[in-house]
């Protein structure tokens, strides 16, 4: 190297080195996953919202989450089924990092709650199924004190009622005549336009789920006629070649979405099976709770439909932000709701200002049309579509009478 060359040489490498390097921050900010904007909630509620208590009780069977203001003012959400195995969790390491703190910085506090104090060593549905509780049943309380629903505080509504379709949850208990039977007299109450069915035997699949499977669909279909929309969910019933020849079956019989044919885990599995059908929408993610996974499950095409359970995915912003995860890859989402009482409350006020919600929404019908009476309003579809309610917080009302026998349990 000549002496021009050199010095032309060590004058870019000078100045390489004193070129601003971008910070971490900036370089994370650069590769940061895609969240919901959020509102300023300090904004929208003017005075601070301080949380006094977070219990956990126990009344009509059910186990509710009540957080209560300094002022008096309580969020009430009930808990879903996993919750009575995971109490230790919330009364441990959770409820510390929202007690004695403003409401109004909920997503601060949601995310301190996964980090601070080595908490993320639990990460998983048993953590975020204790945060989101705690989550939603905050939203509650802010939706009240600001006088308004929830979804007003998340941003611009979109819709103001979805369509849905029945679920059934059969598996080989009932004879398939009986299901189906059952389906189509849902179906004619509610006027819902399609069903849910189960296909496979959860997780397994013996010759007994298969031979089901096999007479069950084209029953289904034969049944409910050519215009009733069908999905189908095999809880990871199936190996990834399984799952190709059972797709090909349903498409063969115009079901719209399979759900989650193998085990959750399986990546590679269940691209496979996505990528070998060409008619059927792939669903999944109901067990996932990782907003990195979901970005890869979106980003590789492993699902086309994304769909977070919004209780143990950490709550109602967590589930927005796999909306908008699902977005940016041009995916959309269907969060796992199969509740027909409070415990739909929080999908409600998701559903209101998700831009990309995939076709009809899930509901459990109760053909005897039984609602307890110690909640309102009555949870009901009329010609296929859920209204959303516009009352403040989720939107649930308890009878101040279940409180006075609670068992606390945390």
């Amino acid at each position: 190297m000549n002496r021009i060359n050199f010095l032309k040489t060590l004058t870019a490498s000078a100045a390489l080195l004193i070129l601003p390097r971008p910070s971490l921050a900036a370089q994370r900010n650069a590769d940061a996953l895609p969240t919901w904007p959020i509102p300023d909630l300090r904004q929208a509620i003017g005075t601070p919202v301080l949380v006094r208590s977070i219990q956990l009780l126990k009344t009509q069977s059910e186990l509710f989450v009540v957080v209560t203001s300094e002022t008096g003012k309580q969020g009430i959400t009930q808990c879903n089924d996993r919750m009575k195995n995971l109490s230790s969790l919330l009364k441990g390491i959770v409820i510390e990092h929202f007690v004695g703190k403003d409401a109004r910085d909920l997503p601060q506090l949601v995310d301190n709650a996964y980090r601070l104090n080595s908490n993320y060593k639990y990460a998983g549905m048993p953590l975020w199924n204790c945060i989101g509780s705690v989550e939603i049943a905050l939203w509650d309380l802010l939706g009240r004190v600001a006088k308004k629903p929830v979804y007003a505080l998340l941003g611009k509504p979109l819709r103001t009622q979805y369509e849905v379709y029945i679920s059934d949850f059969d598996r080989g208990t009932d004879a398939p005549e009986v299901v189906v039977e059952r389906m189509a007299q849902k179906l004619a109450v509610t006027g819902a336009k399609g069903v849910k069915i189960k296909v496979g035997g959860r997780m397994v699949n013996t010759p007994a789920d298969d031979k089901r499977t096999r007479a069950f669909v084209p029953l289904v279909r034969k049944t409910l006629g050519d215009k009733a929309v069908i999905y189908a969910d095999a809880n990871g019933s199936y190996t990834p070649k399984e799952g190709i020849e059972i797709g090909r079956m349903l498409e063969d019989y115009g079901v719209a979405i399979f759900e989650e044919p193998c085990n959750f885990e399986d990546e590679e599995g269940l691209s496979d099976v996505n990528k070998a059908l060409k008619k059927l929408v792939l669903a999944g993610g109901e067990q996932d709770t990782s907003v990195y996974r979901f970005e890869r499950l979106a980003r590789t095409g492993v699902y086309d439909v994304l769909q977070a359970d919004v209780y143990y995915n950490g709550g109602i912003l967590r589930g927005l932000q796999v909306a908008e995860i699902a977005r940016k890859f041009g995916k959309s989402v269907a969060p796992h709701t199969p509740k027909a009482d409070p415990l739909i409350a929080p999908f409600w006020h998701l559903a209101a200002v998700c831009p990309n919600l995939h076709g009809l929404q899930e509901f459990v019908y109760d053909l005897k049309g039984n609602q307890p009476s110690w909640y309102t309003p009555r949870i009901q579809v009329r010609n296929g579509l859920m209204q959303l309610p516009n009352t403040p917080g989720l939107g649930i009302q308890y009878d101040e009478g279940i409180w006075k026998s609670a068992e606390r349990i945390v």
